[in-house]
């Protein structure tokens, strides 16, 4: 497994969260893509979502991992 990681805004105290988002990669595409952790102040809470705002972080994960994927070279990814 690979990982990626971002950070991003949630809540609405928008307070910031680093997602850690696993990934494999057989060299042509990459597939098994998903949140692995969400860490906010040195610890994972990814276990706090509602299913709601799970669903929310898993598609901007998605998106924001397509758009760097179209970014840089599959090999870096």
């Amino acid at each position: 497994m690979n990982t990626w990681e971002f950070d991003t805004t949630i809540g609405q105290g928008s307070e910031v969260v680093t997602v850690v988002y696993e990934y494999e990669n057989d060299g042509e595409t990459t597939y098994n893509e998903s949140i692995k952790e969400v860490w906010f102040e040195g610890k994972n809470v990814i276990g706090l979502f509602s299913d709601e705002q799970f669903k929310e972080l898993d598609i901007e994960a998605a998106m924001r991992f397509q758009n760097h994927k179209l970014n840089y070279k599959l090999e870096d990814v």
